[in-house]
């Protein structure tokens, strides 16, 4: 397709907000086209020069921080995200080869890796400190990209540098956000803003009023404290006391210590609504220790953190504690800004389902990679999914890279990261980050998990068995 024949606007079906922040964006600019992932922008007259740690005449280094989300099959999980170091590689090799570089400057991409399991005498918050080390210290990166989403105290670890900025899919909180000051940019909701929407969501249709309330919260740094900001200072200003049972990890992402205890206590007291405020491995086992004690069935109000909003991580409970277990579940009521499910409701193209960003990462991956593109229908891979992110945050990353002029100094890129403007991320959702707001987007919708699912195909489906699913029951709504 001739770039100059690709409309420079695209009219969003959802509504005045969608219509609104597309209007403001500008098609033309070379990093913000839906045709193809980058244009060559014209040619620097300046000389460059090495100007700080990280940028030479010649390049500008950048690390891909992943975490090893194959670990989790050794004690039973799967994540089926696809190749994510190739997907980062391919869209920096996009910008080197065919859009030259950043001012002429080619992109340096290191790759810095961490499990996700933890144990073996090592604390897992122990392990990403050594991750967040090695990027800043050793590699002295000058961005850092988060596609697989690090938890616990390595973004402040990353971006409480001063020095260097972490671009991320995982939701963080307001207080790390502000702590950060403009160096730490998320994908995704703040992680109390999420729960004190979820809480006020829930109080508007009637799931709180006369119910017993608990919240379960690991001790996972930066969850408790996203629990306090979000949910219980919100809980105490709509009147309702709230049970806070606390579960260990024992310094893995497994947590389980004092989940008996809990549920017992919640038996004990009579709990009718739960906030499960847990990963997607230690949620399962909430699930069937709350059967295996014979807890009558609560109402689950989840979010998108820990990544409890999409297909994969609801298919855990499946996998993990059968059709019992998914059918304790079923109802769960979520609230995030994820278009999970879209493509399963009737007339899904007017839910803005597929968007052309997604679109357009994916045949720009097929493309450069030689690999088909996946089925974003596919309710057993994230593959589609997970390629569009990876699109947004080498995109977001190169845009900041630019805009902070032909020959920047690190001060440069953080300063121009913190006012950046609306920028793509999947799903095309309206997204700001001007004025220390530093979460991008600006709408979230409700979401229902349902098993079995009545809406098509199911996560976790098997022969003659149906799986479940997390479909969109409520419209976008504006927040900011």
């Amino acid at each position: 397709m001739d770039p100059e024949a690709w409309p420079f606007s695209f009219d969003d079906p959802r509504g005045e907000v969608f219509t609104d922040f597309q209007a403001d964006l500008d098609r033309g600019d070379p990093l913000q086209r839906l045709e193809l992932f980058c244009l060559a922008g014209d040619p620097t007259t300046s000389i460059l020069r090495a100007t700080d740690i990280g940028i030479t005449e010649e390049s500008i280094r950048i690390v891909h921080l992943r975490t090893r989300l194959e670990d989790y099959e050794r004690i039973g999980f799967e994540f089926p995200v696809g190749d994510t170091v190739e997907m980062v590689e391919a869209f920096v090799g996009i910008v080197n080869d065919e859009c030259g570089g950043v001012h002429g400057r080619r992109l340096d991409l290191q790759l810095v890796e961490v499990t996700a399991l933890g144990g073996g005498g090592v604390d897992i918050d122990t392990l990403r400190s050594a991750a967040c080390l090695e990027a800043t210290d050793d590699l002295e990166a000058v961005l850092v990209l988060d596609l697989t989403g690090i938890q616990g105290s390595a973004p402040l670890c990353i971006a409480g540098t001063e020095k260097t900025p972490l671009i991320t899919t995982e939701p963080q909180s307001s207080d790390d956000l502000r702590t950060a000051r403009g160096r730490l940019l998320t994908t995704a909701v703040a992680g109390d803003t999420q729960l004190e929407l979820a809480a006020r969501f829930a109080e508007a249709r009637g799931v709180l009023t006369g119910m017993t309330i608990a919240v379960i919260v690991s001790d996972t740094p930066g969850q408790s404290e996203a629990v306090s900001a979000g949910l219980l200072e919100t809980m105490d200003d709509l009147g309702y006391d709230v049970q806070v049972h606390p579960i260990g990890c024992e310094g893995t992402t497994s947590c389980w210590v004092g989940l008996e205890a809990a549920v017992a206590r919640m038996i004990d007291d009579g709990t009718t609504v739960v906030f499960p405020v847990l990963n997607a491995v230690s949620l399962p086992r909430l699930i069937t220790e709350m059967l295996r004690q014979g807890m009558p069935r609560p109402a689950f109000i989840q979010t998108g953190l820990n990544g409890q909003s999409d297909d994969l991580a609801a298919a855990q409970v499946l996998a993990y504690g059968g059709a019992d277990a998914a059918a304790y579940y079923d109802g769960a009521f979520i609230v995030d800004a994820a278009d999970t499910g879209t493509w399963r409701l009737p007339r899904a193209a007017e839910q803005g389902f597929p968007d052309p960003f997604s679109q357009m990462c994916n045949r720009e991956h097929a493309r450069v990679t030689g690999r088909p593109i996946a089925d974003p229908t596919d309710p057993a891979s994230a593959v589609y999914a997970t390629v569009a992110d990876a699109c947004a945050l080498v995109r977001i990353a190169v845009r900041v890279l630019r805009d902070a002029g032909v020959n920047p100094r690190r001060s440069d890129v953080n300063w121009v990261l913190y006012r950046l403007d609306a920028v793509d991320i999947p799903g095309m959702l309206p997204t700001s980050s001007a004025r220390r707001k530093n979460d991008l987007p600006d709408v979230v919708r409700i979401l229902e998990y349902q098993y079995p699912c009545r809406f098509g195909r199911g996560a976790g489906a098997t022969d003659g068995a149906p799986g479940g699913c997390i479909v969109p029951t409520g419209e976008w709504q504006e927040f900011r």
